[in-house]
């Protein structure tokens, strides 16, 4: 690969020609272990949740955003924190369409100077952002699960590599799967993680294409009826995915599947009935799906970077 020359203080990151995306994998689980810090860094952990839980009373919504952010990391050049690089030309991966809305980099960031300061140079941003993820799905679901570390910082960081990411536009479930099981997960994985989906919020502007008319058959009325208000008179213009329980990782998301109550089409694709019979399994076992979500989380942290450099010095910026 090739790094350009510092501009305006930051690093761009030049793509090597050739640089094939959809080459990662799951990585060997060998490759990553519970406890990698445990000897260089063993405070790694509960510092990661101490500044998640804090970040937590400051605005619970930050929660939805870091496993987002570990979500948009892993589907773009593998788990490696590329989603947190800065470029001088402004065309890094956080500054394209998709990665716009994202949030979370201060709580990241607060982690890593913490993280320096008690071992320097040990702890990748990549799994700062594994940890935090596993962090927030505990604190919105009351699961805790054990998250391998061993994950390199990436030296690669361009919005036009963000291809890989599903569209939250394609209801189409045969269209959407591949762009999982490109990263080796499963139909199944993908119900799963999309379930994400039962925190957090959507931008009006992401889905106001089908509030435009009364056609989309994938849309409860009374439901469009409704977003059609919230996204009038919001003033931050957007409305929580499940307004019954925002801050809660549960299984009323599958409920809104299964009644067309879905903001985003790649979320009412899962209502197709290659996926509507174990979307209804997990809706009606919170814990299995509970316990499945952890799973399915580890297996897409495991995901290999395709540009591994080693552990970045600061989250922003290639310099190790």
């Amino acid at each position: 690969m090739e790094m350009g020359k510092q501009g305006a203080g930051l690093l761009v990151v030049v793509v090597v020609a050739g640089l094939l995306l959809h080459d990662t994998r799951v990585a060997d689980a060998q490759t990553l272990r519970v406890g990698y810090y445990n000897q260089t860094c063993r405070n790694t952990e509960s510092i990661v949740a101490d500044e998640v839980q804090k970040a937590s009373y400051r605005d619970k919504g930050v929660l939805a955003s870091l496993i987002r952010l570990h979500f948009h990391d892993c589907f773009v050049n593998g788990c490696d924190g590329s989603v947190l690089l800065e470029s001088s030309d402004g065309q890094a991966e956080k500054n394209a369409k998709p990665n716009l809305s994202l949030r979370g980099f201060d709580v990241i960031e607060r982690i890593k100077q913490r993280l320096e300061a008690a071992c320097a140079l040990t702890v990748s941003c990549a799994d700062i952002v594994a940890f935090a993820a596993r962090d927030s799905v505990k604190l919105s679901s009351g699961v805790g699960y054990a998250v391998p570390g061993g994950r390199q910082d990436g030296t690669v960081s361009r919005a036009s590599m963000t291809g890989d990411l599903p569209p939250p536009n394609q209801r189409n479930v045969d269209l959407l799967a591949p762009y999982f099981s490109r990263k080796g997960l499963t139909l199944d994985d993908m119900i799963l993680l999309l379930g994400a989906h039962s925190l957090g919020v959507a931008h009006c502007g992401t889905f106001d294409y089908r509030l435009t008319s009364d056609q989309d058959k994938g849309m409860d009325a009374a439901f469009r009826n409704s977003l059609r208000s919230q996204c009038r008179h919001n003033a931050g213009n957007y409305v929580p995915f499940d307004a019954g329980s925002p801050y809660a990782l549960d299984t009323g998301y599958f409920a809104n599947v299964l009644a067309n109550r879905t903001v985003l089409e790649s979320d009412a694709a899962l209502a197709s009935p290659r996926t509507a019979g174990k979307v209804r399994q997990w809706k009606d076992n919170p814990g299995w799906f509970r316990s499945s979500f952890a799973t399915a989380m580890v297996k897409m942290g495991s995901i290999r970077g395709t540009n591994p450099g080693k552990v970045r010095l600061n989250c922003t910026r290639v310099r190790m």
